[in-house]
């Protein structure tokens, strides 16, 4: 069975925050699937945008996304794929219990 992550945009594991980077494997793996679906995300902005103009048609207009795309990404993109990746890790639980509170 193939992995389902596989399908989406590789991402660099220095496009990683520091902290991601130093935690675990899984932490790495969750955070390049968020930056890939972001990268999805922004190819499709792209699209759209020149949806209807004259470089719809061009020869161009495959690299002129790709350019759009990478250049959103690499700068940091959106900032969604830290809040993606923020909302798969489980919640913090605080350690103090109602007892400890009493």
């Amino acid at each position: 069975m193939s992995d389902p992550l596989s399908a989406l945009p590789s991402a660099a594991e220095t496009a990683l925050p520091a902290s991601v980077r130093a935690g675990t494997a899984e932490d790495r793996k969750a955070y390049k699937a968020a930056l890939g679906f972001e990268r999805l995300l922004l190819d499709q902005v792209a699209q759209t945008m020149t949806k209807g103009s004259a470089l719809e048609s061009s020869p161009y207009a495959g690299a002129v996304h790709d350019a759009f795309t990478g250049a959103l990404a690499d700068g940091g993109g959106i900032g969604l794929a830290a809040q993606l990746y923020a909302s798969m890790r489980p919640q913090e639980t605080n350690p103090k219990t109602t007892e400890d509170a009493a």
